[in-house]
Parts: C-alpha cells; sequence; structure tokens
C-alpha cells in the first residue's frame, strides 16, 4: 500500500494529510487544518482545497493536536462537506463554555476558543464519534504503525483546570487566565510518530517544547522526517535532540511573512550545524509549491505546485 504524507501551506499554521492507497481500498489521517484563504495567496492550499483537488470524500480520522486557530481554523469548512470517522482529541472544553454563546475574536486565544466550541459542538450536531485520549496511543493501518504522543499529565490537568475555572462572562477581567491557556495549549499538544518497517518514518511535532521529548527519545530513536516543532522556534530544539533524532530533512510550517517572528535563522542554522538533514519550508520567499509530499515507501520528498 502506497503511503504518502502530505504538509500543505496553510501560511502560518500546520495542517498534514497521510493517505495510504492501493487498489483495494484507502485510508487518511488527517493532523490539524489550518488555517488560510487560498484566495489570498494562489500558493497556499486550504485542508478543503485540498480534499476537493484530491478528490478525497472521506477522512478516516481527523486528529487534533491542540486547539489554537492556526492548528483548527480550516477545520469547520471541512467537516460536514466529507465523511469523518473519528475526531482523536485530548482537551475536551467544559460544559459552561459548550453550551455558552461565546463568540469572541478580540483576541487570537478568543477567537481559537471561539472556533473550538464551534467545531465541538458541531461534530456532536453531526453525530462524529469523538475519542478523547488520555494515554499513549498507537493504531496500525497496513504496516504503518502510528502513536500519539501524549504531553506531561500534570501540565494538562493544569490547562484542564484553568478552563474550568474561566468565567466566559468576565473574559476581560481574567487576563492573566487566559494568559496561562494561551501557554499551555502549546506546552500540552500532542504529537504523532509514524513508522514504516520498524523504523521512524516521520515525526509529527506540533508545538511542543524540547521537555516533552524525554519520555519518548528512545522509543523513536533515528527518525528520517522531522516537522520542525513550533514552525521552526529555535527555543524548542537543541543539539542533543538533532543528534539524538538523526533526521534527513527537516520540514518547517510556516509563512513568509514572519507572523509571530517564525521561522528564526537561528532555528536552520542550529540544523545545520548539528544534523546532516535539509531544511525545506511550506512557504518561503522564493518557494511556489502548495504542498511538500513525503513518500513513505521510497523515502522520497517532493515539492507539489
Amino acid at each position: 500500500m502506497k503511503c504518502v504524507v502530505d504538509f500543505l501551506n496553510v501560511g502560518f499554521g500546520e495542517a498534514t494529510v497521510v493517505r495510504m492507497v492501493d487498489a483495494e481500498r484507502s485510508f487518511c489521517l488527517v493532523v490539524d487544518g489550518g488555517d488560510v484563504d487560498p484566495l489570498t495567496n494562489p500558493r497556499r492550499c486550504s485542508l478543503e482545497q485540498y480534499m476537493k483537488e484530491q478528490a478525497i470524500e472521506r477522512i478516516d480520522v481527523l486528529i487534533i493536536t491542540h486547539f489554537h486557530r492556526d492548528h483548527i481554523g480550516g477545520l469547520l469548512a471541512v467537516i460536514g462537506k466529507v465523511t469523518i470517522g473519528q475526531i482523536w482529541l485530548h482537551v475536551m472544553l467544559p460544559a459552561h463554555i459548550l453550551q455558552s454563546g461565546l463568540d469572541n475574536d478580540s483576541t487570537p486565544l478568543l477567537a481559537s476558543l471561539t472556533l473550538y466550541k464551534e467545531l465541538l459542538n458541531q461534530a456532536k450536531r453531526l453525530a462524529i464519534p469523538i475519542k478523547l485520549v488520555k494515554e499513549p496511543h498507537c493504531f496500525y493501518e497496513q504496516g504503518i504503525s502510528f502513536k500519539l504522543l501524549m504531553p506531561n499529565s500534570e501540565r494538562l490537568q493544569m490547562l484542564e483546570d484553568e478552563l474550568n475555572k474561566l468565567d466566559i462572562e468576565r473574559l476581560d477581567q481574567q487576563q492573566e487566565r487566559l494568559n496561562d491557556i494561551d501557554r499551555l495549549l502549546n506546552e500540552t499538544a500532542l504529537a504523532l510518530l509514524i513508522r514504516s518497517a520498524g523504523k521512524s518514518a516521520v515525526l509529527l511535532t506540533s508545538d511542543v517544547g524540547l521537555d516533552f521529548w524525554q519520555p519518548y527519545m528512545s522509543e523513536i530513536g533515528q527518525v528520517h522526517v522531522v516537522q520542525a516543532p513550533h514552525h521552526g522556534d529555535a527555543r524548542h530544539i537543541s543539539q542533543q535532540w538533532l543528534g539524538q533524532l538523526s533526521p534527513q530533512i527537516v520540514i518547517v510550517s510556516a509563512d513568509d511573512e514572519g507572523t509571530y517572528q517564525l521561522p528564526q535563522q537561528q532555528f536552520e542554522d542550529m540544523v545545520r550545524a548539528h544534523s546532516q538533514a535539509e531544511v525545506y519550508y511550506t512557504e518561503a520567499a522564493t518557494t511556489t509549491h502548495s504542498i511538500i509530499r513525503i513518500d513513505v515507501n521510497e523515502w522520497r520528498l517532493e515539492l507539489v505546485e
């Protein structure tokens, strides 16, 4: 069965699609949905546009690593238009937020929270099964293994506690709590390890920090393709991390506009100094592609326009 991993150019954000196809069946896994209107930049490719162009009618599993808008903004446009077998996530909003009239885009976090509430409620209306993941979980498809890597349980509990305490009616009086939630979303994101033929093939890192990896490094070993943590943030990698993973390819999912001062030049400098990896960007000043495609069977990279 042919397996490809497509990193979409969604500007600043992440949307990754894993597709497995043979003559008899297909399997589609989506990790996050980006947040982009491709009409504003013809190089970019929204998840909705990708589904149409690839004639994909079913997502078997949709994984949400965390609910920052640059990771989930493109999902509402897809839900209800293609069949979704299951949604996997590890942070469920408390009932008082889900049932609230929250509709606030005054800050990036409140826009993210509003969008996530709408997303979860839409999934409920459409009767899409939601799997709440609470521990590392592995599943297999035709010889390819997918392992969800969980964040630190204490930090995850802190995030859940802050969400439970959030008073939707008094948002203007809770800036410190909102800042904590914003920070914890990155610190408690999910990661995904894809293995083929017993070898670590692709590591999707979302926005996690360096301390996330300590329980998993020996299991991961060396990995062929690594997605840059937090859109090419040098604070999220180290010489030791690069040395242990020994990637051949590093893919940075970010725009070329310097959003949040990312990606950082120091990131690429560190990768080149401490690994043999080639660095590829979903978007850079001179790029024209809309997708970076990894053929897992042949270990081949293709830039798709």
